[in-house]
């Protein structure tokens, strides 16, 4: 039964993808971190909630309904393409990702295609439940029941392999590629294996020769984002894969793992990070292209609360989702920030303005917005009492960005 509907899905996909080949317009949508975790895996009692809280404001608790609205949000768009960039599990239990992979068989069998790719999270490693007994721990995902998941998505229409990692070439259109470039399932996290790279130029020289526009997707990034933090953030030793997607025009590189939304730049090339699906704003992003050429991207937040409504929901957190996901990031910035300050010994005054200035700062960051910070001298304090904190240098990464807005990009020079 399971071939079966694996080969079904295939055949949809392949499918889809001989009718985007007709259309010289193509609308490709990215989506990272989803981090889902099976309602099966856990009480939603104190412990498991007092985990959320210590983590990084990922509404994780809510996060099969934010999946259920984005698949919700892809049937009524019909984009020409989903990307999924890794990290599509909490913590790599094989009864998340099943139950995942149940969710992107309705793109399938719609017509979309969904192409696939393991994060850190999602294979390897330790996965765990929550409940009566405490938290309990069990093997995630390998690399192999993770491909057996989701080999129709993505996988199995793939114009070619690699024989060292989880990497694949897909067809977007009859000029447009993605490649999905695994750097988690290949024996070494983190890091482009030497073969993977001479795949990968044979695929890029196969694609320049053919006039075909090539955009790159990996989990971790291939810039740096912020100058303070790119140990564990981007791709291991990335010069050699950089130099690669300069020489043959790879000007697009799509990412996600930070968890924030970011763009930045370096000579040719422009690598977009949306930010986590189940962290505030809970966005995707939009890739417009016309005639091979990128236009446009966009970040769109998933419409929870329409989903809600249409569902007959009655919890009042989904129904008002929005609000209450922001309220909630809030709140675990400012716990983590007045724990970082609660020590020092200064006026109190200036206690409270760091902590709303780091709060503000971090809500503003990781939804991509700049500009309009107000109070200046926050910074200033951070830099004044706690010169060597780690909070401290992302503050000082993050207002160093320049005021532009994260959320959107012109490709085609009309910023």
């Amino acid at each position: 039964m399971k071939r079966i509907l694996a080969l079904t899905c295939m055949l949809l996909l392949l499918a889809a993808g001989a009718a985007v080949a007709e259309d010289a317009q193509l609308t490709v949508v990215l989506a990272t971190d989803m981090h889902y975790l099976s309602p099966s895996l856990t009480d939603y009692g104190e412990r498991f909630m007092n985990t959320v809280y210590a983590a990084d404001g990922k509404t994780i608790h809510y996060s099969p309904q934010i999946c259920r609205a984005f698949v919700r949000d892809m049937l009524r768009q019909r984009p020409d393409a989903v990307i999924l960039s890794g990290d599509l599990t909490l913590n790599g239990a094989p009864v998340s990702h099943q139950e995942f992979a149940t969710m992107l068989k309705e793109l399938a069998e719609a017509g979309i295609p969904v192409l696939t790719m393991p994060g850190n999270h999602d294979v390897g490693g330790q996965a765990y439940s929550f409940g009566p007994n405490g938290v309990i721990g069990f093997p995630a995902a390998t690399n192999s029941g993770f491909l057996e998941i989701y080999e129709p998505f993505g996988f199995a229409g793939a114009l070619s392999r690699d024989g060292s990692s989880l990497s694949y070439i897909a067809k977007l259109s009859e000029d447009v590629w993605a490649v999905m470039l695994d750097v988690n399932a290949n024996g070494k996290p983190g890091l482009v294996r030497a073969e993977t790279l001479v795949w990968l130029e044979k695929q890029l020289q196969a694609a320049q020769a053919a006039g075909v526009t090539v955009i790159g997707v990996s989990h971790q990034n291939l810039l740096p984002h912020n100058k303070y933090f790119t140990q564990g953030v981007m791709i291991s030793q990335p010069q050699k894969l950089q130099a690669l997607y300069r020489q043959y025009g790879v000007r697009l590189n799509l990412s996600g793992h930070t968890h924030m939304q970011h763009i930045t730049a370096r000579e040719d090339t422009v690598e977009i990070v949306t930010s986590s699906m189940v962290l505030s704003p809970c966005y995707y992003g939009v890739i417009t292209l016309d005639g091979g050429q990128l236009k446009t991207y966009g970040a769109v937040p998933v419409d929870v609360e329409g989903w809600a409504r249409e569902t007959g929901e009655t919890n009042p957190d989904l129904l008002d989702f929005r609000r209450y996901d922001e309220e909630f990031y809030r709140e675990v910035v400012r716990r983590k920030v007045t724990a970082t300050v609660a020590g020092l010994e200064i006026p109190e005054e200036d206690k409270q303005r760091m902590i709303d200035f780091g709060v503000e700062l971090s809500v503003r960051d990781f939804a991509g917005i700049r500009g309009g910070l107000g109070d200046a001298g926050g910074m200033a304090l951070w830099e004044k009492y706690l010169p060597n904190s780690v909070f401290t240098y992302y503050l000082k990464g993050a207002v160093t960005d320049g005021l532009w807005d994260m959320n959107r990009y012109d490709f085609t020079g009309r910023q």
